[in-house]
């Protein structure tokens, strides 16, 4: 941590005394110590590739290309490590031509050699030989039909072996996360699973995509309560079928797993943007902000990420965001998607399934990593119409295709990449309170013996959390809305962390937590609204 000047320090003191001031319509809350949460165990860990975007094919230039690309690269470069997910929709109906000009409705060597070059600034490998920042290769993998005749294991290896391999030879393929097969296999076979488990072999076969490790099955569900897709005889897709799905797939996997590891994925929408006649669907910053939703997400994580540890693979959440449809206006682009998706992150590392209360506060089951979707606002095929309100980083819809920015949800990825990601010690802190709506906390063990603690404040009022530290002063950084004019919280369109933004080019001017002063290992923070504080401390001998 900077070592402050005896004047930093007063004005920093001076300031953290306005976070005890208690609103009159504040909450109470407490957060108890490690031994109250999960006593006796070390807790889990999350990898350092956990955070990641995902992008659709037809957007690779809007993000890639030689204007937008270096501010594209600064804002990776602020996560440190991640994994670049390029797929979605767009790959089932985008086939790959190595000849053809390069345009939104086609996959040429231009955009692989874009995403190449994309890797390549955002980080060098490090000091282990392992690449920062890897990609996931999308290719079709669905029925052929009149619209895509050409869908089949021979455009597969025609991908694979003019595009893919010919970008990303020798050394640089280690920067291939995999190879996914297929984008929501669930809609594009429908019932036809023995279809779509024929298909799975064969594409996963190396005669088809070579030696790069391959992703399945990609599979997304309907937006459902747990207690829906826990009943194995409700209408969920293939969710009940990820055993045999595995049964087919692990063999191909495991045997080609890569810098990133040998697993399974899946894909997660908490709300729709429309909602006819479904009202658990309907996206509004209350429900987007639930127990209920966050339930579904730990239910569906827990159970995957325990069926892929069956088959000895990994599991990755590679595409999620705050609801389906490209987002919700007013819900998806303001400051409670980036609420909702620091509190997201710590579910999917460490889900805690509803049905089996206290079966994972140890943190041994969950999710290697997590993608936020980006997309257009309408059809892959229309970047010029606009980002989709749930985009983490918004692209220059404009010919002009300008530099990209940071959206409110970037926020959350950024203080999640630098003060969860790569730690150990992670678990669910105990907190108590009498509000309806209490603060979620976590904690991790970081490098350098940093106690860190994560608390949320998900409610539309502001929250007094007391937390337990060591020392006698700790560091705050707190990621807040923020409107100019002062008057939302929640629905703010912007977000800040330690009253910072992100920059015009991508960079981040870093971090400016406060210091805080401690009294008898506990201190009292005001959480705004909708706002998150990362409480620093020395770990305990």
């Amino acid at each position: 941590m900077k070592r402050l000047s005896a004047r930093a320090l007063a004005c920093a003191l001076a300031l953290s005394a306005t976070f005890a001031t208690v609103p009159p319509s504040a909450a109470d809350a407490t957060v108890g110590p490690p031994e109250q949460s999960a006593p006796h165990v070390q807790g889990g860990r999350i990898p350092r590739h956990f955070v990641g975007l995902s992008i659709e094919w037809s957007l690779v230039e809007r993000y890639m290309n030689p204007s937008a690309r270096p501010a594209f690269v600064n804002l990776l470069r602020n996560l440190q490590t991640g994994v670049l997910r390029i797929g979605g929709s767009s790959q089932d109906q985008m086939p790959f031509d190595a000849t053809a000009p390069n345009t939104n409705r086609v996959i040429t060597p231009e955009d692989l050699a874009y995403i190449r070059a994309t890797l390549d600034e955002a980080g060098d490998a490090d000091e282990r030989g392992k690449p920062r920042w890897g990609a996931v290769l999308g290719t079709a993998m669905s029925p052929p039909g009149d619209t895509k005749p050409w869908v089949g294991p021979q455009h597969a290896k025609t991908f694979v072996t003019q595009g893919v391999e010919p970008a990303f030879p020798g050394q640089a393929a280690k920067q291939i996360a995999g190879i996914e097969l297929g984008n929501e296999p669930d809609l594009s076979y429908g019932s036809n699973l023995d279809r779509y488990l024929g298909d799975l072999a064969a594409y996963a076969d190396p005669a088809v995509t070579g030696s790069f490790p391959v992703i399945a099955p990609n599979t997304s569900e309907d937006i459902l309560p747990w207690t829906t897709l826990a009943d194995p005889t409700a209408a969920t897709r293939y969710f009940h079928d990820w055993p045999l799905i595995l049964n087919t797939g692990a063999p191909y996997m495991r045997p080609r797993a890569g810098e990133f590891g040998a697993y399974a994925s899946d894909h997660f929408y908490p709300l729709a943007r429309t909602c006819v006649n479904k009202p658990y669907r309907c996206a509004s910053t209350t429900a987007l902000l639930s127990d209920e939703h966050l339930a579904s997400l730990d239910y569906e994580v827990y159970t995957h990420a325990t069926e892929a540890a069956r088959h000895k693979l990994g599991y990755r959440l590679e595409e999620t965001s705050t609801a389906a449809n490209r987002g919700a206006d007013g819900v998806s682009n303001v400051a409670a998607s980036a609420t909702y998706a620091l509190s997201a992150m710590f579910h999917t590392a460490c889900p805690q399934p509803p049905d089996r209360p206290g079966a994972n506060t140890a943190c041994t089951t969950g999710a290697q990593g997590l993608n936020f979707h980006n997309a257009e606002v309408r059809a892959f095929f229309s970047p010029e119409e606009g980002n989709a309100y749930y985009n983490a980083v918004d692209y220059d819809p404009t010919e002009a295709m300008g530099s990209p920015a940071a959206a409110p949800l970037y926020y959350a990825l950024l203080l999640f990449a630098r003060f969860a990601q790569n730690t150990d010690g992670l678990r669910p802190a105990y907190v108590t309170t009498d509000a309806e709506r209490k603060p979620e906390a976590w904690q991790v063990e970081a490098k350098g013996r940093e106690h860190r603690l994560f608390v949320i404040n998900k409610a539309d009022r502001p929250a007094t959390v007391t937390v337990p530290v060591q020392g006698t002063t700790v560091s705050v950084d707190r990621m807040t809305p923020y409107d100019p004019d002062g008057s939302r919280t929640l629905d703010a369109p912007q977000v800040r962390i330690d009253g910072r933004q992100v920059a015009a080019d991508g960079g981040w001017p870093g971090f400016r937590p406060s210091i805080v002063h401690a009294s008898g290992h506990r201190t009292t923070l005001t959480l705004a609204a909708g706002e998150a504080a990362v409480v620093t401390s020395a770990s305990r001998p």
